[in-house]
């Protein structure tokens, strides 16, 4: 058993398909069919079964694939510990990250990395939490923070901060953050709705569980086009607070926390499971981390908690 074999269960397991693995892995399918073979063979027991719905792992595959990401990402991290001492980041990475982070974090990230690492280039995507996860999935993304999006074994994952979600509208219309609003009467007013996929996920399954509909009169997937909407008097809308706390300090908006159940987005640090520049990737972690911190901490007055180790 070696750790070739060990890649390729992987990426049997996570694409559910012979091909797919085999262009992930860029290695001809025979020689992808052969490995895993040879490991079934070595095991005494069949790892996967073959169905319409492609490679399904069987009972002892699936704990053989859970110990299996246990250990490799255990390796990524030693490798990178090793490698950190003495190596120079080469080549390029492209990072993600949520729009409102991204406008906030980018200029001092790519400058302390050009100081640190002259010779590695950066490419910067910014955008929603469905396309960040793509790009990971994809491969066209090597380390992300996003919204905690969907499940995916492909990716690894933890939280980093998390915040309230709010109600806002016009100043005149009686919120405030000392008073917590019921998901249940937000959702009797006419709603500017967000389009990002994760925050509506978050506000979909609450409305799910306590059995109420929004009631939407605009969407958007710009958060400024939907604060400008309520300024305009068009409708309510629910953000989370960071991006609003600037318009909330000034006056021109107010809001109140989602509660029953509470509203929270999470924000988390993603990257591929199968890494091939684990090293880069543990490093560009660390830069982030780093800056993100004293950021998020400034905004502990309304109710934003910090979840990451100090790095």
């Amino acid at each position: 058993m070696d750790l070739r074999q060990l890649r390729t269960i992987l990426a049997i397991a996570e694409t559910g398909s012979l091909t797919k693995a085999a262009e992930l892995l860029h290695i001809v399918q025979p020689a992808l069919s052969r490995q895993l073979k040879q490991l079934e063979d070595e095991l005494g027991a069949p790892l996967f079964e073959r169905n319409r719905l492609g490679m399904v792992l069987t009972v002892p595959g699936r704990r053989f694939v859970d110990q299996v990401r246990v250990s490799l990402k255990g390796l990524n991290r030693a490798k990178a510990e090793i490698g950190a001492a003495a190596a120079n980041l080469m080549g390029s990475v492209a990072i993600g990250m949520l729009p409102g982070l991204a406008s906030v974090l980018a200029g001092p990230l790519v400058t302390s990395l050009r100081r640190q690492y002259p010779d590695l280039k950066v490419r910067i995507a910014a955008g929603f939490s469905d396309f960040l996860q793509d790009g990971l999935e994809d491969g066209k993304l090597d380390i992300c923070l996003m919204g905690d999006y969907l499940q995916s074994e492909m990716l690894v994952t933890s939280p980093v901060f998390r915040e309230p979600i709010y109600v806002v509208g016009l100043p005149d219309c009686g919120l405030s953050p000392s008073h917590p609003v019921n998901l249940a009467e937000v959702a009797k007013k006419p709603m500017v709705v967000p389009e990002a996929q994760s925050l509506r996920n978050v506000i979909d399954r609450a409305c799910t569980i306590i059995g109420v509909n929004l009631n939407p009169v605009a969407e958007s997937d710009s958060t400024a086009v939907i604060l400008d909407l309520v300024e305009r008097g068009v409708g309510y809308t629910i953000l989370p607070v960071m991006p609003i706390t600037p318009m909330l300090n000034a006056g021109r908006i107010v809001g109140a926390p989602i509660v029953s159940p509470h509203l929270w987005r999470t924000v988390i640090i993603g990257s591929p499971v199968i890494n091939r520049n684990p090293h880069t990737v543990n490093a560009l972690q660390g830069e982030l981390i780093g800056l993100l911190r004293p950021y998020v901490q400034q905004f502990s007055c309304v109710g934003v908690e910090w979840l990451a180790d100090t790095p």
